[in-house]
């Protein structure tokens, strides 16, 4: 026994020895599980300053009142005007608010047009126009929505049907009707009038303070909540064409890690040596690899994606030129992403270990997992330096809503940057002969 002791002993000494396997071996599960409990941790608030459209054309009080609840609740930013191009601000109208979410600015927009709430109605009438590439946050937006719009409802009902009994009764009769029906209920159920109280004919803001769940749902039958879905009618499988980005993604990201960090493998061979001995350079190698990797790269993507046509109907024909660009970008960006891992590692279990920890970190704040909406604020703020994320909305602008080329020349332009800014960097360190 103190035989097995002492060997575990001497396990425990060389582990603590090396500070980048207990770095790998606690800091990033507890980092890892920060970004994740930040996340999930605020699940029963729910997201925060969802972008919403809108568009109050209406004059009635109801509308300001909707607008002024929305606009104090936490779950949303309401977004009343949108940028030229010049820059210039321009409130909404009913036009430019739907193109608005059409072009992915907004999830949804909610619209109270003039005749929302008129002299004549006991209703309500609303539009909401959405775009449900993140399903959980559209089942958000719209319950919260629902939550906020059933709340004015009772005030609103009241408010009609008092304008209906002046118009019919008269002031001074309503009144009298109250005041008789309090006299009425006084006399047999032996109540004090002074209990019973009515809103006034005039005045209808306490009746929605006093509105009750079963009230709420009466209160239903008189809203027109007229819904418009304004992207991804026609798609086939809406879930594996919002899903398919991010898998696959972490899934290059991960093979193309382990096809650079083969750098480590061909050194202790001493394949690297014997190269070095002919007439070729540490530069021409590292090309060899970078186009290697990043033609691999290219062609795995491919076929995910062609096998999620075949299996899912994800439709990669519409935009096939759109698609194959973001693909050649993407891959460019992680093979320079793996190619930077050997170059700032010393060891090839260094390597991997950092690899895994940045592919999860990317691939869960970048919105390869979830929607980035659900995340804090500052994780929002990070997950738009990942490559994840520029790869994940260029191949949502394809798939999901048909964007041509022009509109995703940000999401290359990005891609083509990171690609061109660490391959820079590794060449740099691959200079100083860290890894041959």
């Amino acid at each position: 026994m103190k035989t097995v002791l002492a060997l575990i002993t001497k396990e425990y000494k060389l582990f603590l020895s090396d500070r980048v396997a207990m770095g790998l071996t606690f800091l990033i599960p507890i980092f890892l599980i920060a970004i994740w409990g930040s996340i999930f941790g605020s699940a029963d608030s729910g997201p925060e300053h969802l972008g919403l459209a809108f568009l109050n054309a209406s004059s009635a009080p109801i509308g300001r009142n909707i607008e002024k609840v929305l606009d104090t609740t936490r779950t949303f930013r309401l977004v009343k005007s949108y940028q030229d191009e010049r820059g210039n601000q321009i409130p909404f109208d009913t036009v430019t608010i739907k193109d608005y979410v059409r072009k992915g600015n907004a999830s949804a927009a909610l619209v109270i047009p003039p005749d929302a709430y008129t002299d004549t109605s006991i209703g309500l009438k609303l539009k909401f126009y959405y775009d449900p590439k993140n399903e959980m946050e559209m089942r958000i937006i719209q319950g919260v929505l629902t939550q906020t719009i059933m709340s004015q409802l009772p005030g609103a009902f009241i408010e009609g049907m008092q304008r209906k009994a002046v118009r019919f009764l008269g002031l001074d009769s309503g009144t009298a009707f109250n005041t008789g029906i309090k006299s009425l209920v006084s006399r047999y159920f032996n109540i004090d009038t002074g209990k019973i109280v009515f809103p006034s004919l005039t005045d209808t803001t306490a009746a929605s303070s006093r509105e009750s769940k079963g009230g709420r749902d009466f209160f239903k039958n008189v809203l027109d909540f007229e819904s418009e879905q304004l992207v991804g009618k026609n798609i086939a499988n809406p879930m594996a064409t919002r899903s398919v980005g991010g898998w696959a993604m972490m899934f290059l990201m991960f093979t193309l890690t382990a096809s650079s960090v083969s750098l480590f493998e061909e050194k202790q061979s001493g394949v690297v040596l014997r190269i070095l001995a002919s007439p070729i350079s540490r530069v021409q190698i590292l090309w060899s690899k970078y186009l290697y990797n990043m033609s691999l790269g290219f062609v795995q993507l491919t076929v995910l994606f062609v096998f999620g046509s075949i299996l899912f109907k994800i439709d990669v024909l519409s935009n096939l030129a759109g698609l194959i660009l973001l693909l050649v970008a993407a891959s460019m960006a992680c093979t320079s992403f793996g190619m930077l891992l050997s170059a700032v590692s010393k060891t090839q279990s260094q390597a991997r270990g950092l690899g895994t920890f940045l592919i999860l970190a990317m691939s869960s704040i970048g919105g390869a997992w979830f929607p980035t909406s659900f995340m804090p604020g500052f994780i929002q703020a990070f997950s738009k330096l990942t490559l994840v994320y520029w790869s994940m909305d260029g191949f949502l602008q394809v798939l999901w809503r048909g964007a041509p080329v022009v509109d995703i020349l940000p999401n290359l332009g990005v891609l083509v940057g990171i690609a061109a800014v660490i391959t820079s960097v590794s060449v740099l360190q691959f200079k100083k002969g860290h890894v041959f």
